[in-house]
């Protein structure tokens, strides 16, 4: 099998890698009353999130260090890119998350190259060292998503707080007020109280809130780059652990081989 198959098998992988993480994206796009409303239906998008995350950080690593020469390996990564937008959505703000994924990822493949050339023996610590600078962007990227989908549904629906949190905190008065009101009087209190604080809570939106609804998509954007930024800190390892079993594993199958060469050296010394 020649060299330029087996690199266009790698490709494939990354390609269908990107696919995969663009779908996932679609879907956290449309995740803002989920992230409002956390649930198991949340967790599982997480899930899936980061199952994604780290096929796309697997197949990175594979066409980093096989596909050569590293313009070709940018050239793939180009294609990852392109089928991001495919499985999420193409439009001009997923076209610029893209981009940046496509520079990051550029950076990526020739900082591996660089480092992988300077060592004497191969090693997988030149991925893990700059496969930080990738997640990272696959992070923005994806809180990118979630903003743009925030900002669609918030002008579309306005910003509402779910009404789950409402009645839970509707309940709690009531109870306060059902011990201070007899019990002839009290469903005529309770009605009015209901419908004295939903007019309560819709004069407090419309005056402080609906002045400062178009920045509830970064606020919540942000809350998301945060808390997948701490989960890529702790499982980041990940990745390249997979990769320390794959590699050996394809040399075992033939796919790969490990090539010595001997390089003359200059040096600058005293004469």
């Amino acid at each position: 099998m020649s060299k330029w198959i087996k690199s266009a098998f790698f490709a494939v992988f990354l390609i269908g890698a990107g696919y995969f993480f663009g779908t996932t994206l679609r879907q956290i796009g449309q995740a803002y009353e989920l992230m409002l409303s956390p649930s198991w239906e949340l967790l599982n998008l997480l899930l899936w999130f980061l199952l994604a995350l780290g096929v796309v950080a697997v197949t990175s690593g594979l066409v980093a260090v096989l596909v050569r020469p590293v313009w070709v390996g940018i050239i793939v990564f180009a294609l990852c890119g392109l089928a991001m937008l495919l499985g999420w959505q193409v439009t001009v703000g997923s076209g610029i998350l893209a981009l940046v994924y496509l520079i990051a990822a550029s950076f990526y493949v020739v900082g591996v190259a660089r480092e992988l050339n300077e060592r004497i023996r191969f090693s997988i610590r030149p991925i893990g060292r700059s496969q930080g600078m990738l997640l990272m962007a696959l992070v923005f990227v994806t809180c990118g998503s979630l903003y743009f989908g925030c900002t669609t549904y918030i002008e579309r629906e306005g910003f509402s707080i779910p009404e789950l949190y409402m009645e839970m905190f509707m309940k709690q008065m009531e109870k306060q007020i059902e011990t201070r009101v007899p019990a002839k009087e009290r469903r005529e209190v309770m009605a009015e109280f209901r419908k004295e604080f939903q007019r309560g809570v819709d004069e407090f939106f419309e005056s402080k809130v609906k002045p400062y609804e178009k920045f509830i998509p970064l606020a919540i954007a942000i809350g998301l780059f945060m808390t997948l930024v701490t989960i890529i800190r702790l499982l980041g390892w990940v990745p390249t652990v997979f990769l320390s079993i794959i590699f050996p594993l394809l040399k075992v199958l033939g796919v790969t081989k490990v090539v010595s060469e001997t390089r003359e050296v200059e040096r600058l010394t005293i004469g």
